[in-house]
């Protein structure tokens, strides 16, 4: 007895902790990079890809109040003020002027739920189009961190770049030097100044690209500039856990593969599938309306010697059956693209799925090596980093040149690239993997109706 009353309650727990996803708190590139994550709030309301998205929400709601616009009584009215002369030959004329107006109301009673359903399909679109905003700003918020994480390389790349072009031109400098105290040639002189011509060009391409890509990050965005104070020259080390990553994509394929906006998308395509097939059905049964309208207006008569004129007043109430025997096939075809379109929305729904634990499950192992790949990048830099600290103390005893610690800070330079791109890269494909998962904190920065 006492088992069978702690099952349930045990049962429960293990649902609720299946349910609760894991922490991901201080994984995300905003967690490294603190100026990324207002852009990612002010992409909501900014960003041309989440203006263009709440355009289609609106269209949406437009065509839910037309889908349901027959569920309501139409109230048609008119008025007008009229003059008119009437006359018989060799007999009395008349002139009217008066004030007429008319009212009418119509009323669908019995349509086989067709205008329901026509209701509910407007409803799903609004929903379909909620879930393709969250969609959209679910895979633009991707797209804005590896694109900030861009501009941190990039800067880096200018920098190493004109750190370069600085070396080049001291040592065209020194050459000069050389060749004006007779220990060098001018062929040699020649040779330094193409490097230094070939490192300013760098240089300048360098600035431009990172010129650019700030440009399109702005426009992406939808801001006007981005402070170059708030772009650094590394990025942070993340910590990579092979238990968490494995406990996103089991909870995802548990529970959540099937939930992300875009099936539900499908999902609800397929449910207005469902409708238009029960609205064609029902296409050639008899349907019933009422009707009532009210009018004033006058009615002459015209008659040799006299006219007579009288004012009336009419009171019309009627429920009208109407029924379209035949319809060219009309409604077998409507029924059969219905069919078609269902089956359509079920496979591509499907498709998806399949596709899509393809992916997470790949972006799972890619994650693994992509972090094998940044700690190797990281040693790498470890060891220049301890070779540029060794040569600057034998600068300090006389046992190394200017020139060369130069250099070895230009290997370090190159090193730090290829760190940044490493966890750039890191960074981009744990991104991807908890937004898929469908558990990405920025999905917070939208409104709640689009994911519910």
């Amino acid at each position: 007895m006492r088992l069978h009353r702690t099952l349930p309650l045990l049962l429960l727990a293990m649902a609720s902790l299946r349910a609760e996803a894991p922490s991901i708190q201080g994984t995300l590139p905003e967690d490294y990079l603190p100026s990324l994550r207002p852009l990612l709030k002010t992409a909501v309301e900014r960003s041309p890809n989440t203006i263009m998205a709440s355009i289609q929400l609106a269209q949406g709601e437009a065509v839910r109040y037309l889908d349901a616009a027959q569920l309501w009584p139409q109230v048609s009215g008119g008025a007008n003020y009229a003059v008119s002369v009437e006359s018989v030959s060799h007999g009395v004329g008349s002139t009217e002027r008066g004030f007429f107006y008319n009212f009418g109301v119509n009323q669908s009673i019995f349509q086989w739920g067709a205008y329901k359903n026509n209701a509910v399909i407007g409803t799903l679109g609004v929903k379909i189009a909620e879930r393709s905003y969250a969609e959209a700003y679910r895979l633009l918020a991707t797209t804005i961190r590896e694109q900030y994480m861009g501009l941190v390389t990039r800067k880096i790349a200018l920098r190493n770049a004109r750190f370069s072009q600085k070396i080049a031109s001291e040592a065209v400098a020194t050459l000069k030097a050389k060749l004006e105290s007779g220990s060098a040639s001018e062929a040699d002189l020649q040779g330094v100044t193409i490097a230094f011509q070939q490192a300013e060009l760098n240089g300048d391409r360098s600035a431009e690209d990172y010129a650019y890509a700030k440009r399109v990050f702005t426009r992406l965005v939808g801001i006007d500039d981005v402070d170059e104070d708030s772009v650094p020259l590394e990025l942070g080390h993340p910590e990579y856990s092979a238990s968490l990553t494995d406990a996103i994509l089991t909870g995802f394929l548990a529970d959540g593969v099937e939930s992300t906006f875009q099936s539900e998308v499908y999902k609800m395509q397929v449910q207005q599938q469902d409708l238009a097939y029960s609205i064609a059905k029902v296409r050639l049964l008899p349907k019933i309306n009422a009707s009532a309208n009210y009018q004033l207006f006058n009615q002459s008569t015209a008659n040799s010697g006299f006219v007579s004129q009288v004012a009336l007043q009419q009171e019309n109430y009627s429920i009208a059956a109407y029924w379209s025997v035949f319809d060219g096939l009309a409604t077998r075809g409507a029924k059969l693209s219905a069919l078609a379109n269902k089956r359509l929305f079920e496979r591509i729904r499907k498709t998806y799925i399949d596709n899509t634990i393809d992916s997470i499950s790949y972006m799972r192992h890619q994650i693994a090596l992509s972090s094998r790949a940044m700690a190797l990048s990281e040693v790498h830099n470890a060891l220049i980093g301890a070779e540029v600290k060794r040569i600057t103390e034998d600068l300090k005893l006389g046992y190394a040149s200017p020139a060369t610690v130069e250099q070895s800070t230009m290997n370090l330079y190159l090193t730090e690239v290829d760190v940044a791109n490493a966890r750039t890269d890191y960074f981009s494909r744990w991104s991807e993997f908890i937004s898929l998962a469908g558990i990405d904190p920025a999905i917070a920065n939208v409104s709640p109706r689009y994911v519910r």
